[in-house]
């Protein structure tokens, strides 16, 4: 799934980020463009788990069309 967080800035974020969707999936494969804004995840798990945990570190994410 790729997802758009377009308050996705800097490292700090995506690091934030990335810890958001390992808790919910420690094995996830994630990769982040900051610069593009994106988040690509690997996951058996659904997406609206991922909105969802993006969504309470502080973000706010959408699915990229």
């Amino acid at each position: 799934m790729e997802l758009e967080v377009k308050d996705m800035t800097c490292g700090h974020c995506a690091g934030v980020i990335t810890k958001a969707v390992r808790d919910v999936d420690a094995q996830a494969q994630v990769d982040i463009d900051v610069a593009a804004r994106t988040v690509r995840i690997e996951s058996a798990h659904g997406t609206a788990d991922f909105l969802s945990a993006i969504q309470e570190a502080g973000y706010t994410p959408a699915v990229r069309a």
